[in-house]
C-alpha cells in the first residue's frame, strides 16, 4: 500500500468518534438490524405482535442518539425491548455504554435481564429465532461481548489519560530544568556584570574622587571629577538594583519592584549635563494633577535616554526638554541640535532605545526617534493617562 494512503481508515474513524454525528450514525447502523429482526421474527418475545416489535426497535434506535446523557432511561428502553421482541441484540449498545462509563448497576441489570430471559424462555428463542442468538450460549455471547468491549474501551481511556498525565509530568520536569538552566545563566551573567562593570566603575569613582581633592587641581577639573564621581555612584546604585532583580528565586515569579523615578529626580540629572557643557532648556507644562508614578518614571527614562544620547553623539550641543500633560496623554520630547564640528561620538550598546521603546509600548504609549529638521535629533514619547 502506498505511504500516502496508510492510516486513512483510523483517521476518518477518529474524526467520526469526535464529531457530533457519532450518535446519529450509530443509531442508524444499530436500528437497521433491530428493525429487520423485529419484522423477520415478530413472535420471539412475550409480546407477539409485529407492530409492537417494530415500535420497540425504533424506540431503541432513536434513544441511541442520547444514550450517553440519558443512560438510565436508555437502559430501561433496551431492557423492555428484550422482553417485547425476545432478541438480546436490543441491550448490546446499552451494555457497552454502561460498562464504558463505569455504571456497574445498570450494566449488571441489563446482563441479568437478558440472561434471565434467555434461561426462562429458551423455547421461544429456539422456536422463533433461527439466528446465532437462538441458543443459550449464543444469547450469552450476544450479552457478554458488549460488556467485554465496554471494559476494553474504558481501560483504553484510562491508559490514554495516564499517558497524557505522564506527558504533562515530563513537560513540567523539562520546564523545571529549563528554569534551572535560566537561573544559572542569569546568575552567571549578573556575576560577570558585577565583577567586570562594577569594578571598573569603582575604579573610575575612586580616581575621580582622588583628583577632586587635590589642592593643585584647577577648579573646573575638580567640578568635572565630582560629576564623574556622582555619575559613578548612580551607576553603582543602578547595578545594585539589577543584582537584586536577578536574585529573584524563580524566573516565573514576579520580580521585586525597582526604584521608580519622579519628575523631580530630573533636576540633578539635568544639572550634571549642564555642568558637563550642554546648554539644557526645560519646558514643563502639566495640569494641576501630576502624572501617575508609572508615567513619571517613563518620562524620567525618556529624558535620561535623550540626554545620554546627546552626550554621546552631540557633545556640547544645546538640548531642549519639553514635557506636556493634558487629560489624555503626557508628551515628552528631547531635542538636541547638531553636534559642533570636530567632536567624536562615544560608543554605546545600541540597545537603550529598543528597550525603552518596548517599555513605553508595554505601557500603551509610543516612542519615536528621528533626525530633527535642522540636523539634530528628536526623541519623543506619548504616554497615555490612565483612566480613574
Amino acid at each position: 500500500m502506498p505511504e500516502q494512503h496508510r492510516g486513512r481508515g483510523p483517521e476518518w474513524y477518529a474524526a467520526l468518534c469526535g464529531s457530533r454525528w457519532k450518535n446519529p450514525v450509530l443509531a442508524v447502523l444499530y436500528g437497521i438490524p433491530l428493525v429487520e429482526i423485529a419484522l423477520a421474527v415478530p413472535h420471539a418475545g412475550l409480546v407477539q405482535h409485529r407492530t409492537a416489535g417494530l415500535l420497540s426497535a425504533l424506540a431503541i434506535a432513536v434513544a441511541t442518539v442520547w444514550r450517553e446523557r440519558l443512560l438510565l432511561p436508555y437502559c430501561a428502553v433496551s431492557a423492555a425491548g428484550v422482553v417485547i421482541t425476545g432478541h438480546l441484540l436490543s441491550t448490546t449498545v446499552a451494555c457497552y455504554t454502561a460498562v464504558r462509563q463505569g455504571r456497574r448497576a445498570p450494566a449488571a441489570a441489563l446482563v441479568l435481564v437478558s440472561l434471565v430471559f434467555a434461561v426462562v424462555t429458551p423455547e421461544a428463542l429456539a422456536a422463533h429465532a433461527p439466528h446465532p442468538e437462538a441458543t443459550l450460549s449464543g444469547g450469552a455471547l450476544v450479552v457478554l461481548v458488549p460488556v467485554l468491549l465496554g471494559h476494553l474501551a474504558r481501560t483504553n481511556a484510562r491508559m490514554a489519560a495516564l499517558a497524557a498525565e505522564r506527558r504533562a509530568q515530563e513537560d513540567r520536569l523539562q520546564e523545571g530544568r529549563l528554569r534551572e538552566a535560566a537561573l544559572r545563566q542569569r546568575e552567571r551573567l549578573v556575576r560577570d556584570i558585577h565583577n567586570g562593570v562594577g569594578r571598573q566603575i569603582t575604579v573610575m569613582v575612586l580616581q575621580a574622587g582622588a583628583i577632586a581633592v587635590r589642592k593643585d587641581a584647577p577648579e573646573p577639573v575638580k567640578e568635572r571629577c565630582r560629576l564623574i564621581s556622582d555619575a559613578g555612584r548612580d551607576a553603582v546604585e543602578a547595578l545594585r538594583e539589577i543584582v537584586a532583580l536577578a536574585k529573584t528565586p524563580d524566573p516565573g515569579d514576579a520580580p521585586p519592584d525597582g526604584r521608580r523615578y519622579a519628575l523631580a529626580d530630573l533636576a540633578p540629572v539635568i544639572g550634571r549635563y549642564r555642568s558637563g557643557g550642554h546648554p539644557v532648556t526645560v519646558d514643563v507644562r502639566i495640569s494641576r494633577i501630576p502624572p501617575d508614578p508609572a508615567a513619571q518614571d517613563l518620562a524620567y527614562k525618556v529624558v535620561a535616554e535623550g540626554l545620554s544620547n546627546a552626550a554621546r553623539h552631540a557633545r556640547g550641543a544645546a538640548v531642549g526638554i519639553r514635557i506636556d500633560q493634558d487629560e489624555s496623554e503626557t508628551t515628552v520630547a528631547v531635542t538636541n541640535e547638531p553636534p559642533p564640528p570636530g567632536g567624536d561620538p562615544l560608543p554605546g550598546t545600541g540597545n537603550g532605545l529598543a528597550w525603552l521603546r518596548d517599555e513605553v509600548r508595554s505601557a500603551g504609549g509610543t516612542l519615536t526617534a528621528a533626525p530633527g529638521p535642522g540636523g539634530g535629533f528628536v526623541l519623543r514619547a506619548r504616554l497615555p493617562v490612565p483612566r480613574p
